[in-house]
């Protein structure tokens, strides 16, 4: 009886170390699969990093150039505004200028009109 329990107890011995090793070298190989697995993703997650640098960089350039289209309609809209005012003025002075001074225009007709 006594050999029964020694030999049980080397049994689970051996199993104990058969188990640690086997998952050991179960660990190993997945540190060795996930460093490879690491290598070859590591350049694609860099290409996307880069990407996503440019694509802000874009973002930033056009937000930039829509600030400063704004500013510049802005600025049109003031001149339009300004050229409407000029040209309401003008308009009311070409009538000014055209009641005394209508005759002289109507003269003209009838000299271009006489020399045909």
């Amino acid at each position: 009886m006594g050999w029964t329990v020694g030999g049980a107890a080397i049994f689970m011995g051996v199993l104990i170390v058969a188990g640690i090793s086997y998952a050991v070298i179960r660990a190993l190989l997945l540190r060795r699969t996930v460093k490879s697995t690491g290598k070859r993703v590591r350049p694609i997650t860099d290409g996307i990093s880069a990407g996503l640098r440019d694509i802000d960089r874009g973002v930033a350039t056009a937000q930039a150039g829509a600030a400063r289209l704004s500013r510049e309609l802005e600025e049109l809209r003031v001149s339009v505004e300004e050229l409407r005012v000029i040209g309401r003025y003008l308009h009311v002075a070409l009538a000014e200028v055209r009641g005394p001074l209508g005759w002289i225009g109507g003269i003209r007709a009838v000299i271009k009109f006489r020399g045909r």
